[in-house]
Order: structure tokens, then C-alpha cells, then sequence
């Protein structure tokens, strides 16, 4: 409804209002006069029963009169409610200004055209340098004009009825005022007082302390002398805040001495309370730690803090509240306490194994375990809070327990997405008996895949695929005795097919090679000098070993093919390192070569044959690896020499009869040696 509208419905409820109190003022109708016959006894008991009537009708007008009005009232209020709900209630003001009536726009209107004076004017501040003006309007005052509408609209629209009605009638009877509100913006003033004045004459210098090597050093605080330009603005804030301030505003300001924020005092303080900081005291294993490692006594294990080193923690500054004191880096305290944790480790954890689908893919992981170690944050926490307690004075002990924590396994299967083949390697093999037909070369294939190596950790190659016997799967295969090939005489025969595939993916991959072993003669089915057996009796052990000096897990894919030319592969996964690995060019020196010769037994059928032993030359050959970083610094530097025995050929074939005479050696050729006999010593079993 529009504004005329709403004023034509305001003056027939007003309207209304008047019509109910003035009928409430109209005189009652006279009664009729009695002309009964007047005799005595009639008369007494007209008289009683008149009495009787004449109170009943008085009862029966004072009911009916309240219940008027009471209507009355009901209506007159009903009527003023409709009339001001949206209004201004009669009698209320804002200092000298009417507002009776007006709605809220047009009440702010007619404070704007009423007040718009509290803008107009202008401050003259003078100075010893000077006379400068601040108009109002660049202070920002201005009348409040929402916060007194809203002030006004509020007498008589509490919401209760009663309430309201009251109110209502006390500001018509009475009348209400609300006081006028100024707006003033303090930063403006601020700014405005900073122009005009500029700086101080002389800034006060605050004290400061610093740490020059072993000592805290103070330097003193100066006071300035300017003008104080808080008490000028504050001048202006506060008279331009009265709703009577002059149009004309006169300010004056003098030279004041001004204080520093930091005092010699505070810097005196704060140095005080450092150099109680910096009191040495020993990190030591207790606690969780203790018992989960009961060998490690905290007197083995313990991390002098000595210092200096605290001291390279602490700096001085103003704290959030404006104090100045002395705090620690917290920052730094958590890179020392890293440090610390990566030399020990009470329990290391257990890297999970990979399982992989049958394409590859890794889909889970399993048997990882949690280790024990340094809770770095706890133990920073621990640091600052005991220093903190030192720089209030408050005495410490000269040892403080490392905080534990659980230690997570590093690889997960968000790593793996990232993980690409940083090293690997793939060995032909041929199954039959000396490799018990295979079994002995896909068995460790399909136990080395999906383990995982920790940064910092060594590999072992028998631990990784032991125990070697025929309850995990191994069988008999190739031994070397006494110079001679044993094709059944050692369980686990024909293993270093693996071993030596692992030890190319692991040289390839630049990791650190611990313990490498040649073989007693060379098999052409491996690389020049890069060969890798393995071997046990019990008594001795010749093993592959590597270490993953790299900081990330590194996960073995491994796999064996099948039919009767099969292939293994291992294959190194792990983050990108950015290695670049070469290898010395082959080459084969004192080169001793083999004989052939052919053997007539009986343990054969007449004419069947067994090569016994294939024609290998032996030679004396040396590798030599380099690997470096991406920056080409060289990391490792490893020479492998190798001789390899030579073998000599050995043909066997049945007789029945006594046997001819047998002929002169011949130097032949090697034939491919699809034996991989599992050890190079002679006179012992291999694994």
C-alpha cells in the first residue's frame, strides 16, 4: 500500500477512536415516574421488592458497564495498534525533532534534514610548528541515523500487548525523547592528525637485546621528544562525540617527551630470563621406550643439549599483547629433535609386503607393523615448555626423557602410484634337473615378490627366500664337488639364477652392494663379471646383500616364467632417484681353455650318452661400477674381480663290453651351459 494510503488508514482508525470515547460521554435516559395507588400496605411491599429489583439492576449495569468497557478499551487499542504498527508512536522525538507518526524512511529523511549540521565544521589544531585544520567530514562525523530510527521504532512495538498500550499512552501523555547520536571515526582522525602533524621531532629509540656468541647483549632504550599525536586525535574524538560540539573546534597540542615501547627495564628482563635458558641438560630414552627396548639403557642412549645450541633457538621480540621478551624457534627446536630421531630408533618398523594381481598391479598390503621411536612434536612441545619454565625461574632437572611414539611403515598404497622400476634384470634359464626342473628358481621369485625394503635397511638374499628345503618347496639340483658337476647333490641346486638377477636389478638400480660372490666357473647365461652365487653348509655362508641407501621403501616385483625356455625377472620399485649407473666394457684376460673328452661306463645302456660336464674356458675378468646423483656426484665406486676354474668337457657313454680305448683330448669349443650348479666351492654342498 502506498504512502497516502496508509495515512487515510491512520486517520479512519484515529477516527474511530474518538466515536467510541465520545459515546461513552452521552447522558442516560430519565426513569418513568411511579403512579401506582398509594396505600400502606401495597407500598411497603412495593417498596421491599422495588429494593430488591433496584439492586439486582444496579449489579446487572456494573457488569454490563465493565463489559463496555473493557470493549471500549479493547477497541480504542486495537484501533491505536492498526493505527502505529508501522510507526512512530505519538510523542516521540529525537532531541527537538517530532517523529510522531513517520514511518522509518521517513523518520531517517527527516533526522538527515534535522541534523545534517553535525557534519559541517572544522577542528584547528595548533601546534608549536604550527596551525593545521581537520574539517569534519574528514573526521567522519556524521548523526547516527539508523540507530536513532531504530531507537524511535521501538517505543510501542515491544510486542505485548500490554506493554505496548502503556508505552503507548505514556509517550502521548508525557512524551519521550531519544538523545541525539554522532558518528566519528577514530582511525580517520588518526590519519588525518599523522598528515598534519608528521613525525615526532626525536623517536624514541626501544632497547633491544641480541646474541653475540655466547652472551646476551643489551642495547638501551632513548626516550623522544615530539608530538603526541594519540592525545591530539583523542581530543578531537572526543569532543566531535557530543551531539553540542561547536561548529569551530579549537585544539592546542605542546611537545611532549615520548616513551619508548620497549624500556632498558624489559631488554634487562629479557636477556635475564634467556641466559636461564640456556643451561645444557641430556635427552635420554625412558619410559615407553625403555621398556621396549630394556638393552638400551638411557645412559647409552642419551643427546647432550649443550648451550650453544640452545642459544641458536632464542630470539627477543614483541609479543602479541605488546610485552617484549625472549622466545624460542620452534621450528628449529623440531629440526633438532629430527635429528636426533633419525640416529635411533627403538623398534623400526616392519614394512608391509605388496600383493599384486595378476597383472601387476599392486592391490593391498600386509604384515606391516608400527615401530617405536622419537615423538618428534611431543618431545619439541617438552623442550620449549622446559625452557619456558627456566626463564621463569623455576628449577629443572639436568635430564629430560625423549617422548615416544609410534613409528608407521613408510610405504603405502599411495606411494606405490609414484613408484616407477629404478632398477631390474631378467636371467634366461632352462628347467631340469640341476634346477630340480625349475622349482628352484620360481620358488624365491614368488617369495621375493612383493617384499619390501626400508630406507637404511639390508637386504640378505638367503634370509629373503630361506629357509631353503623341501617343506618350502626346494628340491635337489646342481653342486659343483671337487672340481666336478653334482646334478642332484645340493638342495636349492641352480638358486643363483635368482641370486644373480637380483644382484643386476640391484646394481643397475645404484644401491649400495654389500657382499657379492663369483661363481667357481662362468656360465654363459650371465653377464661378464656380474655373476652372484650363494651358498651355505652351516658352517660357512656366502650370500647377496644390499643396502637401500635411498629415503624411500623400495618394492621387489618379482616373477618366473614357465616351459622349457624360461625366463625370471626382478624388477626394483620405488620413487624416481635420479641415478645414472655405467659399467667398465667386458673383458676376458688369461684366458685357460678347455678339453673334451668322452668316458665309456657301464652305469649307462650301450650307446646312451651323458655330458657329464660341458667344456668351459676359465679367465680372469674385473667390473667396475659408478654411480652418482643428479647433481653428478659420485655416490659409489665398486670394482668386482672375478676367476672363473676352467671345466673341462666330459662325454659318458654306455658300453657292454670292455671299453675301447679311449682318444686324445681335443680342445672344443664351450657348449651353452644350461647347468647353473649353486655354489663355486669345491668340496662342499650348495644351497
Amino acid at each position: 500500500m502506498n504512502e497516502a494510503g496508509e495515512t487515510d488508514m491512520a486517520t479512519e482508525d484515529l477516527d474511530l477512536v474518538d466515536e467510541i470515547f465520545a459515546s461513552l460521554k452521552a447522558p442516560a435516559a430519565p426513569a418513568a415516574p411511579d403512579r401506582g395507588p398509594d396505600r400502606l400496605g401495597q407500598r411497603a411491599r412495593v417498596r421491599s421488592g422495588s429494593r430488591r429489583s433496584l439492586a439486582a439492576k444496579l449489579v446487572l449495569a456494573f457488569v454490563l458497564g465493565g463489559i463496555a468497557c473493557l470493549l471500549v478499551v479493547a477497541a480504542v487499542a486495537l484501533a491505536a495498534f492498526s493505527a502505529y504498527s508501522n510507526r512512530v508512536v505519538p510523542g516521540v522525538r529525537v532531541g527537538s525533532v517530532d517523529l510522531s507518526g513517520l514511518n522509518r524512511d521517513q523518520t531517517i529523511a527527516r533526522l538527515q534534514d534535522a541534523y545534517a549540521s553535525l557534519a559541517q565544521g572544522e577542528a584547528t589544531v595548533t601546534t608549536p610548528i604550527g596551525t593545521e585544520t581537520v574539517t569534519y567530514q574528514e573526521a567522519g562525523r556524521a548523526p547516527d541515523l539508523q540507530f536513532m530510527a531504530d531507537a524511535a521504532m521501538r517505543f510501542g512495538h515491544s510486542g505485548s500487548p500490554i506493554d505496548d498500550a502503556v508505552a503507548m499512552f505514556r509517550s502521548a501523555t508525557g512524551g519521550e525523547t531519544v538523545p541525539i547520536a554522532v558518528l566519528v571515526d577514530p582511525t580517520a582522525v588518526a590519519t588525518r592528525i599523522r598528515e598534519l602533524v608528521g613525525t615526532t621531532v626525536i623517536t624514541p629509540k626501544d632497547a633491544r637485546v641480541t646474541v653475540e656468541g655466547a652472551t646476551f647483549v643489551q642495547s638501551p632504550s632513548t626516550l623522544g621528544y615530539g608530538l603526541d599525536e594519540k592525545a591530539i586525535a583523542g581530543a578531537i574524538v572526543d569532543s566531535l562525540a557530543k551531539p553540542d560540539a561547536p561548529a569551530h573546534l579549537q585544539v592546542s597540542a605542546a611537545f611532549v617527551e615520548l616513551d619508548p615501547q620497549v624500556s632498558s627495564q624489559d631488554a634487562a628482563d629479557a636477556a635475564a630470563a634467556a641466559a636461564k635458558m640456556a643451561v645444557a641438560f641430556d635427552l635420554t630414552w625412558g619410559g615407553a621406550a625403555q621398556a621396549a627396548s630394556p638393552s638400551k639403557t638411557p645412559a647409552a642412549i642419551k643427546f647432550t643439549v649443550d648451550p650453544q645450541t640452545i642459544r641458536s633457538w632464542i630470539s627477543f621480540g614483541t609479543a602479541a599483547d605488546g610485552s617484549y621478551g625472549v622466545s624460542v624457534d620452534s621450528a628449529q627446536v623440531q629440526a633438532y629433535v629430527s635429528a636426533v630421531s633419525e640416529k635411533v630408533t627403538v623398534v623400526p618398523p616392519v614394512e608391509p609386503s605388496v600383493v599384486y594381481d595378476g597383472s601387476g598391479v599392486a592391490v593391498s598390503l600386509k604384515n606391516g607393523k608400527d615401530g617405536i621411536g622419537v615423538d618428534v612434536a611431543a618431545t619439541a612441545q617438552a623442550i620449549e615448555a622446559r625452557l619456558a619454565s627456566l626463564a621463569s625461574g623455576q628449577d629443572q632437572a639436568s635430564t629430560m626423557a625423549i617422548a615416544t611414539g609410534p613409528i608407521p611403515p613408510r610405504l603405502t598404497l599411495d606411494s606405490l602410484s609414484g613408484a616407477v622400476v629404478i632398477g631390474g634384470w631378467t636371467t634366461v634359464f632352462f628347467p631340469d634337473i640341476s634346477n630340480g626342473f625349475g622349482a628352484n628358481i620360481r620358488v624365491p621369485a614368488a617369495l621375493l615378490n612383493g617384499q619390501v625394503i626400508a630406507p637404511g635397511q639390508q637386504f640378505s638374499f638367503l634370509k629373503a627366500v630361506g629357509p631353503i628345503d623341501s617343506a618350502h618347496g626346494y628340491t635337489l639340483g646342481g653342486v659343483i664337488e671337487q672340481g666336478k658337476s653334482n646334478h642332484t647333490g645340493a638342495m636349492g641346486g641352480g638358486i643363483c639364477s635368482a641370486s644373480t638377477t637380483m644382484f643386476n636389478a640391484a646394481a643397475r638400480a645404484g644401491l649400495k652392494i654389500d657382499e657379492r660372490h663369483a661363481h667357481f666357473y662362468y656360465i654363459s647365461r650371465y653377464p661378464v663379471g656380474l655373476d652372484a652365487t650363494v651358498f651355505s653348509n652351516g658352517v660357512q655362508v656366502w650370500d647377496l646383500k644390499w643396502t637401500n641407501d635411498t629415503p624411500n621403501p623400495i618394492v621387489i616385483r618379482a616373477s618366473a616364467t614357465k616351459g622349457s625356455k624360461s625366463k625370471i625377472t626382478i624388477e626394483l620399485l620405488s620413487l624416481p632417484l635420479n641415478r645414472t649407473v655405467t659399467f667398465s666394457p667386458e673383458f676376458k684376460a688369461n684366458v685357460v681353455g678347455a678339453s673334451d673328452r668322452t668316458q665309456y661306463v657301464t652305469t649307462l645302456k650301450p650307446g646312451q650318452q651323458n655330458r657329464a660336464e660341458y667344456p668351459t674356458p676359465g679367465f680372469d675378468t674385473s667390473r667396475t661400477r659408478t654411480v652418482t646423483d643428479s647433481a653428478g656426484n659420485v655416490i659409489h665406486v665398486d670394482t668386482w674381480n672375478s676367476h672363473y676354474t676352467k671345466v673341462d668337457g666330459l662325454l659318458q657313454i654306455g658300453r657292454a663290453a670292455a671299453p675301447a680305448p679311449s682318444p686324445a683330448p681335443v680342445e672344443t669349443p664351450p657348449a651353452p651351459a644350461e647347468l647353473g650348479p649353486a655354489t663355486l666351492t669345491e668340496g662342499t654342498s650348495a644351497r
